[in-house]
């Protein structure tokens, strides 16, 4: 897996290589900033899978090219790199890997002001948004998202895809699976272990494991129901 690395910058590149961002909404918007502001990639334009009838329409100082159909395309023209932008993680995995397939690389896109360890490891099409931290000996999967203000402490393992929300607090060691969404502010004692696909609700305080694809929230975080 190819690893984000604090040193690759925009002093880098001769040429920055041109990227879509395969989403036109909220999510969308934070990583076009981001991008922006590294100056490691120019932005092609966006996709919209959602709203086909918004191809054409100026977005984020770019414009939306159309939907998934406009990948082969955009690849004949050139453009090498993109990140998916939606905040659906399983969507968000799949879409990722769909353009893998398709000779696409899934670029990466750190906020200046985060604070990212020698040691982290970012996987390949992951987003780390204004004032997160990844302290040492973090590894994540590939197209994870580490919201706003979202610390992560030492030796802690994300798997692919997985989105901490604004404010999330994991202690160290946790262990997250794919696809797991942890809500805005929760927090995450020491070693505790996430599930695959689980969700835990805006604010929980999880101090013990939580299995796979369930619904977990409250002080202290309990299972309320499963998922499909």
């Amino acid at each position: 897996m190819p690893w984000y690395s604090p040193e690759r910058s925009a002093k880098n590149f001769r040429v920055e290589p041109k990227l879509i961002v395969w989403g036109a909404s909220g999510h969308a918007r934070v990583v076009a900033d981001i991008v922006r502001l590294n100056g490691t990639y120019t932005i092609a334009g966006f996709l919209d899978d959602v709203a086909p009838e918004r191809a054409g329409e100026a977005f984020e100082g770019s414009r939306i090219l159309g939907g998934r159909e406009q990948l082969d395309e955009s690849r004949g023209a050139g453009v090498t790199h993109l990140i998916v932008a939606f905040g659906d993680c399983e969507s968000r995995l799949a879409a990722g890997r769909f353009a893998a397939q398709r000779g696409w690389l899934l670029g990466t896109a750190v906020h200046p002001s985060a604070v990212i360890a020698a040691s982290a490891r970012i996987g390949a099409g992951s987003v780390v948004a204004a004032n997160a931290v990844l302290n040492p000996g973090v590894t994540t999967g590939e197209s994870v998202i580490v919201n706003t203000g979202a610390t992560v402490d030492h030796d802690c393992t994300l798997g692919d895809a997985v989105h901490l929300s604004p404010g999330a607090c994991l202690a160290g060691r946790v262990r997250v699976g794919d696809c797991a969404w942890i809500g805005i502010g929760a927090v995450v004692a020491d070693g505790s272990a996430i599930g695959r696909g689980t969700w835990i609700g805006a604010g929980a305080a999880v101090i013990d494991d939580i299995p796979e694809r369930v619904v977990a929230y409250g002080v202290p975080a309990r299972v309320i129901r499963s998922r499909p």
